[in-house]
Parts: structure tokens; sequence; C-alpha cells
């Protein structure tokens, strides 16, 4: 069947628009365990905005287009009751649903699923700002469906969430197969983006009981509380808020002096987490939290996380089902104000459930420097060693300007079945190239930066 385009719109103000894209563009980019009770101050300083390579996203409609909303207002866009020019639609695969630039209190979009295949793409037809408190876009029951601020070309962050004392996106219901991407929040003083209830869902085995294939790629957060939060875990009697395959790529986290936690997954298996950019974080910050809270088992790689405190990421490793591993490879971790890069471990409260599983966890080819600058605690170095009741294999990792020259805090009887090629350097220099370019000097060991 050949495209179609049917338009619903009203007269814009195209001076307006040019006024919001122009403050989007000017501006820069940029969790205590989880806790959001102090909202960042707004930021009005002047920031550097991160290079993030981050490959672009284009939206190639392969069905029908439907340009909704009014570039005021509310808008809600219902798959139940999808209404264009008095006749209501039933949406299929490859359909887009652009949606008008300009300032909105709110966006829901509910009840959209679609088989295998083409997904149904909604995405910004220019810019769309959300700026205020309680100005949230609400995600619920969504399956095959891709939200997107790259509808338009030459505009890589087509959302702006700004100067939100609460939330700024809300997922709830049951949501698989789903991306959510190309997007700026600033100034968001709770969870960033938050999923309802998930932690009352109760694993059972079946497909109803948990939720899959959901990606978070291309956002970028300024002066904000955790990014994601996606609650579950393990118990005594079963998993809650159980996820499998969660992609978080390309995102950059900046100048957010409080935040704690970046990304939380309470209970995933096969998480994919990568490319992502952590600068200037946790200034006011003092506890044990990982910028990556990270529980079940999945890949943790080519990420840089540097000028912050906190582990870069603390894996809480075991396996759903089958045996899994853990690995965390091709990081930089540069410049902790407290704490070692990563910590690797299951906890008494994990081990003590008897759907407990162990993961296997491999560490290997990643760069750590100037950990624990301020010399408390125990020191700091490129790993955290607790329990975890499978094996560790370490390798071809370097570390440089530590607290002293070991690799590992070793507070456990993990076997370790590879512990080869491990390097370390007094001064940064030898290990690698400066303080702004941090790939390895030394073949084959340490990491290349993605950023």
């Amino acid at each position: 069947m050949s495209s179609r385009t049917i338009y619903s719109f009203s007269k814009i103000n195209l001076f307006a628009i040019f006024l919001l894209t122009a403050f989007s563009f000017a501006c820069n980019k940029g969790g205590n365990m989880l806790a959001a009770n102090h909202p960042p101050k707004a930021d009005s300083s002047t920031t550097t905005q991160p290079v993030v390579p981050a490959p672009p996203v284009t939206v190639t409609p392969q069905g029908r287009t439907f340009l909704v909303g009014k570039g005021s207002g509310d808008l809600l866009i219902d798959g139940n009751n999808f209404v264009m020019n008095g006749a209501k639609m039933n949406l299929q695969n490859g359909d887009s649903i652009k949606i008008q630039g300009g300032s909105y209190n709110s966006i829901s979009v509910q009840n959209i699923s679609v088989p295998d295949g083409n997904r149904v793409t909604i995405a910004n037809a220019g810019l769309i700002s959300l700026d205020g408190t309680d100005k949230m876009l609400t995600l619920s029951n969504l399956n095959n469906v891709t939200v997107s601020g790259g509808g338009v070309n030459g505009m890589s962050r087509g959302f702006a969430f700004l100067n939100n004392s609460y939330r700024a996106v809300i997922l709830e219901g049951t949501i698989n197969n789903f991306t959510l991407q190309n997007m700026l929040f600033k100034n968001i003083g709770d969870y960033v983006i938050y999923y309802n209830d998930l932690d009352k869902l109760v694993y059972d085995g079946s497909a109803q009981s948990y939720r899959s294939n959901i990606a978070f790629l291309n956002l970028d957060g300024e002066n904000i509380n955790t990014f994601i939060n996606l609650p579950g875990d393990i118990s005594n009697s079963n998993f809650t808020g159980l996820l499998r395959n969660v992609e978080v790529g390309h995102i950059s986290c900046i100048n957010s002096p409080g935040i704690g936690i970046v990304v939380s997954l309470g209970a995933c298996e096969d998480y994919n987490v990568h490319d992502n950019l952590i600068n200037n974080i946790n200034s006011q910050n003092d506890n044990h939290n990982g910028i990556f809270m990270l529980s079940g088992n999945g890949k943790f790689y080519n990420n840089t996380v540097k000028n912050h405190q906190g582990n870069a990421i603390r894996a809480w490793l075991y396996s759903v089902s089958s045996p899994k591993t853990v690995e965390i490879y091709n990081n930089i971790v540069y410049n902790s104000r407290k704490y070692s890069a990563f910590e690797v471990q299951v906890p008494p409260y994990v081990k003590a459930s008897p759907l407990f599983k162990p993961a296997n966890a491999k560490v290997y080819n990643n760069t750590a420097g100037q950990m624990n600058t301020s010399l408390s605690s125990f020191p700091g170095r490129l790993l955290d060693l607790y329990n975890t009741y499978g094996t560790l294999e370490f390798y071809n990792n370097l570390a440089f300007a530590n607290n002293d020259a070991e690799l590992i805090n070793d507070m456990s009887d993990t076997k370790i079945t590879v512990n080869s090629n491990n390097v370390y350097k007094a001064a940064l220099g030898d290990a690698v190239v400066n303080s702004t370019n941090l790939n390895s000097k030394i073949p084959g060991v340490g990491a290349t930066a993605a950023f």
C-alpha cells in the first residue's frame, strides 16, 4: 500500500519556535542511594558541552505519517482512540506520528502495540519543550514503539525537559520492545526517567511477568538527579521488576553535584551499558554509591567516568536462568574523589535468597587513574572485589597515580582464574597520553577512550 500523509494542525508561531530552538541549543549539556531529597539548584554558570560522538538517528517512516499537537497545552496520543479528521485510526507497523513543535504542559503516549516488524515511531516535527515543574512525558502500555527527538534533520535533541523539580519521564504499565532517544534534560530535581510500580511486578517465569528489550539512547543530562531508575530486586521468595535486554548507550551526564546514582537497574538479565560519558558529578555526595548501579548480569563497556565520587559501576551479580557473566571492559575512570573504579560483589541478602545463582566476572582492558584522591576509607584501586561465588578473570588492565601500586582490593574468597598482564604506573604520563586524552600508551593494555 502506498504511503499517505494525514495532517491535523493549528497555525504555529514560527518566531516562538525559532526562539525556543535557539534557547535549547544555547544550553550546554550536561542520586545518596537513589534519594532525591534536595533538588539541585539551577546552574546559570557557563558550562562546556561535552562532545558525544553518538551515531545520528534518522526517523524513516515505512507507513503512514500523522501530524498531531497544537504546539501547546496537553497532548494525548492514545492507540485505543487515535482519531484523525474525525476518523478513528488503527495504528500499524511503520506508522509515524509527528508532534508539532512548541511548548507543552504534558505529553502522554499510551496503548500502542503492533506485531514484530517495523515500529510505530513518535517523533518531533520541531523543537518540543516541557519547561517547568510537573511538565512530563508519560509513556504507558507500549510495544514495538520508539519515541524519538530525532525527527528533524540537524536537530539531535528534539525534546527538551527543563527546570522541573519533579520527574521528567514516567514509564508505567506493560512496556516491551521500546526505545527512548534523542532528548535533553536540564535542572531536573527528582528521578529524570522512572518506571512506576515496576518493583511490584513479580516474576513467575511467564513472559507477562518481566519486561524486555528497552533502550535509552542519545540522552543528555545536566544538573539532574538520578537519570534512569528501573526499580527491582531479588528476595527470599521472588524476583520483582525483572528486566531482560536493557540497553543504555550514548548518554551524557554532567555538572550534577548531588546525583549519586546515575543509572539504576534493580534486577536485569543481559544489560548492555556502553559509550556513556559522566563528568563532574557528586561533588556534594559522600556515601558509597555506584554511578551505574547494576544488579544482575550483562556488559559494561566503552564508558568514560571522570571528575566524580563513587564507583563507576557497582555490579551486584547473579544469574536468573542459565549461568551468566558480567563483563567490564574498555572503560576509562579518572580522578575519583572517593572509592575505586569498579566493584563486583554479591551482597549477603542476595546470597541468602533461594533463587540466587552465581554469575562469573571478567574485568579486562580498563584504565583507572587518580582514584580516591581524598585518601578516605580503603585505598582507591581499579577493582573492589567482594565474594561473588563465581570466578573472576582479570587481565590487560592499566592503573596509574593511585593510592598504591595494587590493582585489586581483594576482600573475598572469589577464585581468580586469570590474573595477567595488568600494569601500574606511578605517573600519569607513563600510562596515558595526557589528562585530556586518556588513551593508553601501552599496547594491548588499558582502554581506548570512547570520548
